[in-house]
């Protein structure tokens, strides 16, 4: 077997360790606890779910205790059961509920005689602020259930959130570290005191920092488990895969990639580890000189390599055995389990990225231009949509909510930022020829296609899905997305100094969640969904993100001749798409639309002159300025088709032209420059 690489995680560290009951390992990946708990992250009153119970209300200008309160279900702490606690406002939680010791704001090393026994900390919070409040909440099934205790946006130079969850059944605690505004500077005491003499400390206390930022959902979050008993010197565990699940036969035989990380307190310098397939015979390896101390991980590729004959899904299990010459400790974490999809037929992959930026961010001009530089050499090769996002203040007032929706469901909290194909993420400052092959490099299973009209202020769209293979039991929980966006915006312009805008997301269809799949079958078993919708109302440019555009009355489409569509097909746990398309345009009835009306000459500063066909039934044209008011209103004489407006009133600027009939809205843009 060949090493790749080795990388610390963490290191942890105990504080007379021979009498401790605890030891501690730090979050092997992103997220919650078991991922019960996926309830965003806001102050107690201000977005936070109702559900949540007041313990300590904010506003304690020094250290106070809370209530004494019950643990909902049976719990042990060092071996003891324990059914009450209380939690101080300088972030101690205490079972000594007859304590009066009251830790104060400043928190230092423990074992201290500030702490009462039987506690556990994230000491060094405030509880001073307006908002300061600590709250509870139970999560899961009787029998295997967590109670959180949530310092909701504490105080620690800026607002930052913490947790203290205690879980029934394992008698594990976790400190969750959660969400901290980009100015926070948590100094943190993490861990747990059992009596003056012994105490156990995540590495870095007392001025333990958040690794977590500042999305409010819990996928950026990190936590620490605490586990009763004594820690294993032999324990290895399988981490994860590093192949890429979605294989072509024609690239047999594979090698099987293998993350290895050490739980205990031995450092491994030889042992044998294995992998097998579909619970057939094992493939056996040993290595030796190794060095992979406490919480390190080890990247290795086995040289026997995997070589299978025909598609389909295969598990794949790794595990690690004869940890230097001696047992492994703990069997239940040995074996980490992957499917792995072999298929036999692909298609060439379209790659989606999915672009969030804003008009006031500086960053997001050098963004653009550099992905653009790359796209321009890659014409029709790629599915672009761009969200704009409301940040930096004021934000874009082309943001939307449903925009805000996908930020959420990629956590993303910076921009500029791209998501590639669903699982990748990177800034596209700097973006490269080779990050674009890399996203077109991927093997697609499925082929896809759209067509799109557009007449008046309605879009229909037909999508045409063709799997090259069953999804069943690949991917379950398939959803085609539907954006419709602005290939040209100018009306967004802020103070980034950007004054053109490309791809801009105006509508997803039939909104942010997507049309549901049901298995798609193939190949030869083509689906065709389609979809309609008609944006209602007039065109309004809100003033800033804080007031986005309400869909039910208004839009913001500058010009309805200049929309495109974009469609992907995506696995909704994963978040992996599948694949991507562009909507081509189709003649329908807007061609027709743009026959039965000519506005010219277009840009103008002083004429303008508005052409109706012959047999027309229009009844009124009226034009809007950019944020709405309506600066000119006239009926139309039936028998008249061609109508002169005298532009000496009007200012430079972008202008919207309505022509109003008894069956439909015709628009266009016009641009008057003095």
């Amino acid at each position: 077997m060949k090493r790749i690489s080795i990388y610390l995680i963490l290191t942890i560290i105990f504080v007379n360790s021979f009498h401790s009951q605890y030891f501690y390992t730090p979050s092997i990946s992103n997220g919650n606890p078991g991922g019960l708990n996926m309830d965003n992250e806001y102050p107690f009153g201000s977005g936070l779910d109702t559900s949540w119970k007041v313990l300590l209300p904010a506003g304690s200008n020094s250290p106070v205790w809370s209530a004494i309160d019950s643990i909902p279900f049976s719990f042990t702490f060092n071996n003891n059961f324990v059914d009450q606690f209380k939690v101080s406002s300088s972030g101690v939680l205490t079972f000594d509920i007859n304590s009066t010791i009251i830790p104060g704001f400043g928190n230092v090393t423990i074992p201290d005689p500030a702490i009462p026994n039987n506690s556990v900390m994230v000491w060094g919070l405030e509880g001073t602020g307006s908002n300061d409040n600590i709250v509870t909440k139970t999560f899961g099934n009787p029998g295997g259930q967590q109670f959180w205790v949530f310092f909701s946006s504490y105080t620690a130079g800026s607002w930052t959130y913490w947790s203290i969850v205690l879980e029934e059944g394992s008698n594990k605690i976790y400190i969750v570290d959660q969400r901290h505004s980009s100015s926070a500077a948590p100094a943190i005491t993490a861990g747990i005191q059992i009596d003056s003499a012994n105490a156990v400390m995540v590495t870095g206390s007392p001025s333990l920092s958040n690794l977590a930022g500042t999305d409010p959902s819990p996928s950026d979050n990190h936590y620490y488990e605490f586990t009763y008993g004594a820690q294993n010197y032999l324990d290895v565990s399988g981490v994860d895969f590093v192949n890429d699940p979605y294989l072509h036969l024609n690239d047999a035989p594979y090698s099987i990639n293998g993350v290895f990380r050490n739980l205990g307190l031995d450092t491994i310098i030889n042992m044998k580890i294995n992998y097998s397939v579909n619970g057939g015979n094992t493939i056996s390896e040993y290595i030796s000189n190794l060095n992979i101390g406490s919480y390190q991980d080890d990247t290795a590729s086995f040289n026997t390599l995997w070589s299978p004959t025909i598609a389909g899904t295969y598990d794949i299990a790794i595990w690690a055995d004869s940890l230097n010459g001696g047992f492994d400790m703990d069997n239940s974490n040995d074996t980490l389990y992957k499917n792995l999809h072999v298929f036999d037929i692909s298609t060439q992959r379209i790659p989606l990225l999915e672009t969030f930026a804003s008009s006031t961010s500086q960053f997001s001009v050098t963004g653009n231009i550099d992905l653009h530089n790359i796209l321009s050499t890659n014409q029709n090769d790629y599915t672009l949509v761009k969200y704009p996002m409301s940040w930096p203040s004021p934000g874009d007032p082309y943001y939307t909510l449903e925009g805000r929706q996908r930020r959420l469901y990629y956590s993303i909290n910076t921009v500029p930022r791209i998501v590639n194909n669903g699982i990748v993420q990177f800034n596209p400052i700097g973006f490269t020829q080779q990050e674009f092959d890399d996203a077109k490099g991927l093997y697609s299973f499925m082929d896809l296609s759209t067509e799109y009209s557009v007449g008046g202020q309605t879009i229909d769209i037909s999508v045409n899905i063709d799997p090259l293979c069953n999804t069943a039991g690949i991917w379950d929980n398939l959803v085609l997305h539907t954006a419709v966006y602005e290939k040209t915006t100018y009306n967004n312009s802020s103070v980034n100094g950007e004054i053109e805008f490309y791809n801009i997301m105006k509508k997803l269809i039939p909104d942010a969640n997507g049309t549901s799949l049901s298995n798609l079958s193939g190949p030869n078993n083509p689906t065709t969904v389609n979809l309609t919708y008609t944006f209602n109302g007039l065109y309004n440019l809100p003033p800033d993100s804080d007031t986005p555009i309400d869909h039910t009355f208004e839009n913001s489409v500058e010009d309805f001749q200049n929309l495109g569509v974009a469609v992907w097909i995506q696995d909704v746990e994963t978040k992996y798409v599948l694949q991507s398309s562009e909507g081509s345009i189709v003649t329908s009835s807007f061609e027709l639309d743009k026959k039965e009306i000519k506005v010219f000459p277009n840009p103008s500063s002083e004429i303008v002159n508005i052409l109706l066909p012959l047999n027309h039934s229009a009844s009124t044209v009226v034009i809007y300025d950019v944020i709405g008011n309506l600066v000119f209103s006239e009926k139309i004489i039936e028998s008249k088709n061609n109508y002169k407006i005298n532009l000496a009133d009007f200012r430079s600027g972008i202008y919207q032209i309505v022509i109003s009939s008894k069956d439909k809205i015709i628009t266009e843009k016009l641009e008057v420059y003095k």
